[in-house]
């Protein structure tokens, strides 16, 4: 409900993907078919009621996806253009409240972006998310000779959803006579009615080509995530190192290097987000040549066999579980320090401290434990 008006998605994945040469709607992004990204992003705001899914050939497909999905009350029969598709939609959907048309092939759609141009549809009648176009555009003639070059800051790129006040679209789309128009928005706009564009993303894109696949994978494959963990034991006549800070406390962490249980947490999400092992592989405390290692020169070793890797960090988030002493006014130096070894700013390192409340080996006094989280990026 928006404004106590229904709010019913219409999700138009009629298609042919005959450009693909094969059902784009099905391809895996992240683990889940293109459409379930689409269907998921309309299920799960919190301002639609139902969703009511055109398909294609596709339909015994689409159907048993759509299962999945409660919103859902309607899987049906498209057309031959994306008209006739919209057209059976806002059959299934009536001409109560609102009504918002989608790509099944659009599956970035943002909250942000539905709930902005629902907000839109409300007041105006009719909205659509829109990007300003970043190519000069030129309009030709049917031999490819140039025409005329429209200026590109009057220029929009429109997306989806296009969001209507139901009752004035279905009597829009009763007056279309057209049905090769492509765009919701036209229908509306042929009729007479204005469109009111609100600010979209250049992410929400609409898969159409190969090329437009291969740039998600592209980026997709080459980010990676790691999780880190490591844990000391507190023991008297040591210095206690965290993050490549010495800090003032009656006991220190053991271990073979400076047992900077922090650092090397760090090391093991790097490592592990690589596949290149754990710390052990590479600094094992059987080799004299560790011995009371500056665990930050072995982080500084760490980001180069990343780089021969040709991977890089973008940014880490670490938990210290410590009962004491308190570390709150360390924790600038450390993320400094960590930041320095990594060639990070230090905005992307996040160190954080938290105490488990006389809880376990930690809460007891008796070590420090270590989790960390880290992104990894593919240069080049």
């Amino acid at each position: 409900m928006i404004d106590g008006r229904r709010a019913t998605a219409i999700i138009v994945a009629a298609g042919a993907s005959r450009r693909m040469g094969f059902d784009k709607l099905f391809y895996p992004l992240a683990g889940k078919p293109v459409l379930a990204h689409t269907i998921a992003a309309f299920e799960h705001h919190e301002m639609i009621d139902a969703v009511v899914v055109v398909a294609g050939e596709n339909i015994a497909r689409v159907r048993a996806l759509a299962a999945e999905y409660p919103k859902v009350c309607a899987v049906i029969p498209g057309g031959a253009t994306r008209t006739a598709s919209v057209r059976a939609g806002m059959e299934a959907a009536g001409t109560d409240g609102i009504v918002a048309i989608q790509d099944g092939a659009r599956p970035f759609v943002s909250e942000a972006v539905i709930t902005r141009t629902l907000q839109a549809a409300v007041e105006s009648g009719a909205a659509a998310p829109a990007v300003p176009v970043k190519d000069t555009i030129k309009v030709v003639d049917n031999d490819g000779f140039v025409q005329m070059t429209p200026p590109r800051e009057t220029l929009m790129a429109v997306q989806t959803p296009q969001i209507f006040d139901a009752k004035h679209y279905a009597a829009a789309l009763a007056r279309c006579a057209d049905d090769a128009v492509t765009d919701d928005c036209g229908v509306f706009e042929a009729a007479g009615g204005r469109v009111r564009l609100v600010e979209g993303e250049y992410a929400n894109l609409k898969i159409t080509t190969r090329e437009d696949l291969a740039a998600w994978e592209k980026e997709e494959k080459g980010m990676r995530i790691g999780h880190g963990y490591d844990v000391h034991r507190l023991v008297e006549d040591r210095r206690l190192i965290l993050g490549g800070i010495e800090i003032p406390y009656e006991k220190g962490l053991l271990g073979h290097s400076d047992a900077d249980v922090l650092t090397h947490a760090v090391m093991d999400a790097l490592l592990g987000a690589a596949a290149l092992g754990d710390i052990g592989c590479h600094f094992p405390d059987s080799d004299p040549a560790y011995a009371g290692a500056d665990s930050i020169e072995l982080l500084r070793h760490v980001t180069k066999l990343l780089a021969r890797q040709g991977y890089r960090a973008t940014n880490i988030d670490a938990t210290v579980l410590c009962q004491a002493p308190k570390l709150a006014s360390y924790i600038p130096a450390m993320r400094a320090r960590i930041a320095g070894a990594l060639e990070l700013d230090e905005e992307m390192v996040s160190v954080k401290a938290t105490t488990e409340e006389g809880l376990g080996f930690t809460g007891s006094g008796e070590g420090i434990a270590v989790h960390a989280v880290c992104l990894i990026e593919k240069v080049g």
